[in-house]
């Protein structure tokens, strides 16, 4: 057995803690109990849960309102000393120098304080966020018009954006730009829907064509001829409840499916009850492109939360 086997058979707790988005709480603890875990002390974006009986790192469930989902170490105080002994990364929550990205397989020691320092550990792997506490902390560039910029930079550091310069993108509730931008800034073609105005500069590009009309209105079967590059990617964010906007993009979904390599949508959510209609919006999606689905909440995602769908 290698140090890493052995390690993740060693490493065993019946606590687990997610960091999440403050006002997220609730959701989190109702996805811990759904996995079987009592959930106990919370914070603003901090749940700590326990389970029946010790969970390894393996067992650790995936939450997709969680950022970060750590077997909680109640014995371990000094977690740097704990990384150094096991050549674990080290993550903190709050300071100057919070860590390295994480790679998929690596160990991970993230610290955090709530009253009380809490010291968690966990493994990287793909569909997780590689950043401290899962959050790159990432700002906003002048060029970008609006945060949307944010939605697509940090979903390029959980999922595999099949992204290359000269793939067409088709974008659906583009204005004023802020995702536009992250995507020109990969060399894409871009095809943006939206009946708001778009940024000027976003204008300017000669790799973007806007479409201004609502989704329902635009012509689907001629959205894929806007560039002679194949659309590899389909991005959605409008401002509709799930189920309207899923029914307002289906046709333009239709269209560019035979291209597709994967889709990035966000929901919004205005309330967080509906959390509970999660698996029938990823089952539309999922019958819509023929692709399966991973959802998560993103960083800069509010009341919303962000799915990724690709090829099985």
């Amino acid at each position: 057995m290698d140090h890493r086997s052995a390690l993740d058979s060693a490493l065993r707790s019946p606590f687990v803690f997610a960091l999440c988005q403050p006002g997220a709480e609730p959701v989190v603890r109702e996805e811990m109990l759904a996995h079987g875990l009592s959930p106990s002390f919370s914070a603003p974006g901090f749940v700590t849960a326990k389970a029946k009986t010790a969970l390894s790192l393996r067992e650790l469930p995936r939450l997709v309102f969680g950022r970060r989902v750590c077997l909680s170490l109640a014995d371990v105080v000094d977690g740097d000393a704990f990384a150094r002994a096991h050549g674990a990364r080290l993550h903190r929550e709050a300071g100057d120098d919070r860590g390295a990205p994480v790679e998929p397989g690596e160990l991970a020691v993230t610290m955090v304080v709530r009253g009380r320092p809490f010291c968690g550990v966990h493994v990287g792997a793909p569909g997780l966020s590689r950043d401290p506490c899962g959050d790159a902390r990432l700002e906003v560039p002048p060029a970008a018009p609006s945060r949307a910029w944010l939605k697509l930079e940090e979903a390029a550091r959980v999922f595999p954006l099949p992204l290359s310069a000269g793939d067409g993108v088709v974008e659906v509730g583009c204005a004023p730009g802020g995702m536009t931008r992250a995507l020109l800034d990969r060399g894409a073609f871009v095809v943006g829907v939206d009946r708001n105005a778009m940024d000027p500069r976003i204008v300017a590009e000669t790799r973007f064509r806007h479409l201004r009309a609502s989704a329902r209105h635009v012509e689907a079967s001629l959205v894929p001829g806007v560039w002679p590059a194949p659309v590899r990617m389909l991005v959605v964010d409008v401002n509709l409840p799930p189920n309207s906007a899923l029914s307002a993009v289906s046709s333009i979904a239709r269209a560019v499916r035979p291209t597709l390599r994967a889709a990035l949508f966000t929901l919004k959510l205005g309330d967080w009850r509906l959390v509970s209609e999660l698996p029938h919006w990823r089952g539309r999606i999922e019958r819509m492109l023929g692709m399966t689905t991973t959802a998560t909440q993103l960083p800069s995602n509010r009341q919303e939360l962000t799915v990724f769908a690709a090829p099985a």
